[in-house]
């Protein structure tokens, strides 16, 4: 699939490609043609055809096209117009232009894929609800014996999550809303929708309540329980603006050369580490453990509780030890604070989408590690030892001037950071300029270097940024319309956790992978699929009419030529009785 996707976003590639090539090639020619025969300063880098190609190359491709042309441009300044002309094509137009045909192309790829399978999706409900339904009164309908024995058999495949029978009595339940023990196609498509979604349960209160029934009754605890539940939250981001400002005064005095830190600062740290404690208690006595772990910003509050805590004991235990590492653990105090901006609207769309998009973009990763991984091996292969300090024939070269022997391909990890830097670089000269000087212009081994430029930045990494603003703006919207497109879902989340609330359990669930149909969504689907099936009837009945118009045309000629042999026959017969007569 992803290669099918690379080789049709390519072919559209392809022809940007051609016209930079194009105009690098005729650059080149005229400033090889301008400079022949000067031996001239200016003429670096355009002596021969070659290197032209190769300075056209890097300037088009670069940020170093003004080390490119400021001497030719000092030279003869008319060549500024010349200049001009190329940066405005290569640089403004056709690398805009690549990124912008990538993301076209991809789109549009990535529309035809999404329709292909919500057809396939459409089409498989469809033919599972037409082998369930019974047709009652002229309407088809599933009984929810049937129901309950296709998720039976639904749950035995290895990738998907069980799912209880009793979960699935209230799922029912919850779509037939006319309590008829039976669902339409529509309600039948909702509950695929919805059964691809995780559920589990947990015990909602804690175990004191079972164990001191009286005192989990009392008033007190109930008035507990309740501020608790309305107003803890609200009292301890008060506590978390008051340490946010110890930690600002610490850092102050920690880079004061002049000031020492106050002793009740110490303490005050450890207040707080114990406050943060005090919070989790007061929460895991209203609420199960469970039922408390199941919320993520609960798992996020009781580790940095705890990871406070210990570096809090750890301080007073091991300050001279330590005294180094306090400014970084205190840190983690800005943790609790940071969290807090879950609340707000923008940072949890951003958090949601990223997260999304990392999830998502595996696939294309994984190519371009791929791409990153077989160019590393390759570059250790083929110059594993030469790109160091002591080589005489890296002298006056920028590789050495920069300081960038680092930047090696003595083993895997050094020709990694190469790769890394020429795939966020674009494109970086001075390795294929240091590996010319290593191996001889005439071994063509920097050749790897542009082959690199075109394979895995301009196709593969261009692809990933596309990829990536394509999905941006498909989950932007997707949230946008996210009210009208679940209704159905939350509808029937909400009578989950109504049922389950009158057992003392708490019902959670996971949106694993799980991208919904809206109604909408599902109608243009069917649409197109019985569009699909009437042009494959068609298809299907056109051959038949023909072998009928066939076999009625060969009746036809049958029983043509079997007239045509009787009244043969008759007329012989005829004349066998007639001559006799006319011999007498």
């Amino acid at each position: 699939k992803l290669f099918r996707c690379i080789f049709n976003v390519f072919t559209e590639f392809l022809s940007v490609g051609v016209f930079f090539v194009g105009t690098v090639v005729f650059c080149a020619w005229i400033m090889t043609s301008m400079f022949h025969g000067d031996d001239g300063p200016a003429s670096e880098g355009f002596r021969t055809f070659q290197t032209s190609l190769n300075s056209m190359f890097v300037a088009g491709v670069s940020d170093e096209f003004v080390a490119v042309f400021l001497k030719s441009y000092t030279r003869r300044r008319w060549l500024g117009l010349l200049w001009l002309l190329f940066l405005v094509i290569a640089h403004v137009l056709l690398l805009s232009l690549v990124l912008d045909t990538l993301v076209a192309a991809y789109m549009t790829y990535s529309e035809k894929t999404d329709k292909r399978l919500t057809d396939e999706k459409v089409s498989g409900m469809m033919q599972a609800f037409n082998k369930l339904a019974t047709t009652k009164d002229g309407e088809q309908l599933v009984a929810k014996e049937v129901f309950m024995e296709f998720i039976r058999e639904y749950c035995r495949s290895p990738r998907v999550e069980l799912i209880p029978p009793r979960h699935a009595d209230i799922l029912f339940a919850s779509i037939d809303e006319d309590g008829s023990e039976t669902i339409d196609k529509s309600e039948f498509f909702s509950i695929c929708d919805i059964i691809q979604v995780q559920f589990w349960c947990t015990r909602t209160h804690p175990v004191i309540k079972d164990r001191y029934p009286q005192l989990w009754n009392h008033k007190y605890a109930e008035a507990f329980r309740h501020w608790v539940v309305t107003s803890l939250d609200k009292v301890v981001n008060f506590i978390l603006l008051a340490n946010l400002a110890l930690v600002i005064l610490e850092t102050w005095y920690d880079l004061s050369s002049t000031l020492d830190e106050p002793e009740w600062m110490d303490l005050a740290e450890m207040a707080f580490s114990f406050i943060y404690l005090g919070e989790c208690a007061m929460k895991l006595s209203v609420v199960s453990f469970d039922t408390y772990w199941a919320a993520p910003s609960n798992r996020f509050d009781f580790l940095t509780t705890w990871l406070l805590v210990c570096t809090s004991v750890i301080e007073r235990i091991f300050e001279g030890n330590l005294s180094t590492y306090m400014n970084m653990l205190r840190l983690l105090r800005l943790l609790r604070v940071v969290k807090q901006l879950k609340n707000l609207e923008s940072v949890q769309l951003m958090v949601d989408i990223t997260t999304k998009i990392v999830v998502a973009s595996a696939d294309m990763m994984t190519l371009l590690g791929t791409v990153v991984y077989f160019f590393t091996a390759l570059s250790v292969q083929i110059y594993g030892g030469e790109l160091r300090k002591g080589n005489d024939a890296l002298e006056g070269s920028e590789y050495l001037e920069k300081h960038m022997q680092v930047l090696n391909c003595n083993d895997m990890a050094m020709a990694f950071g190469v790769w890394v830097v020429m795939l966020l670089c674009e494109y970086e000269p001075t390795f294929a300029d240091a590996v010319s000087r290593i191996s001889g212009p005439e071994r063509h081994c920097w050749v790897i270097f542009p082959i690199f430029y075109v394979l895995g930045v301009s196709v593969v990494f261009e692809l990933v940024k596309a990829f990536t603003i394509e999905v941006f703006l498909t989950l932007k919207q997707e949230r946008m319309s996210e009210a009208s497109k679940n209704t159905a879902f939350e509808k029937t989340v909400t009578t989950f956790q109504k049922a389950f609330n009158e057992t003392g359990e708490t019902l959670h669930y996971k949106n694993r992978d799980r991208k919904g149909l809206s109604a909408e969504e599902t109608k243009k689907a069917v649409v197109r699929i019985e569009k699909k099936q009437k042009k494959a009837a068609k298809k299907h009945q056109a051959p038949s009419d023909e072998e009928d118009m066939e076999e009625s045309s060969s009746d036809e000629s049958s029983s043509s030529r079997s007239s045509k042999s009787s009244s043969s026959s008759s007329s012989e017969a005829e004349n066998t009785e007639s001559g006799p007569d006319h011999g007498e």
